[in-house]
């Protein structure tokens, strides 16, 4: 008699995980009321960040600059950008058919003045 109890039991395990897959299911559509909002998926394409020029450096006449993190000449490729020049104080870049240039901020340079004497403490004898 204790068979069909077994069978019972594991047909109810059964049905009952069932079940617990069909609620899920239908959950789905069911929003946590206290869940931040989720970010609204725009269907426009996605802009690119401008680029970024850092510096440029010249070593034995030849001329190297930091676009957008990446060390780079005449002629290299950066993402969707292509460096026709690596000029004085900047970079002429082509990104699609547009060809544009991009300079270093111009700061004043900084004055550099030799550190303060320390104060000699007096000890008395000199």
């Amino acid at each position: 008699m204790r068979r069909p109890a077994a069978r019972i039991g594991a047909l109810g395990l059964v049905w009952t995980g069932a079940l617990g897959l069909a609620l899920t299911a239908s959950a789905d559509g069911l929003r946590d009321p206290t869940r931040p909002p989720l970010p609204e998926n725009h269907s426009a394409a996605a802009r690119e960040p401008a680029p970024v020029l850092s510096a440029v450096l010249t070593f034995n006449g030849k001329r190297t600059a930091i676009f957008n993190g990446r060390l780079v000449r005449s002629g290299s490729v950066v993402g969707a950008y292509t460096i026709d020049a690596v000029l004085e104080d900047g970079v002429r870049y082509r990104h699609g058919s547009v060809t544009q240039e991009l300079h270093l901020a111009h700061q004043a340079s900084p004055v550099k003045k030799p550190a303060a004497e320390t104060a000699r403490a007096s000890s008395g004898a000199q």
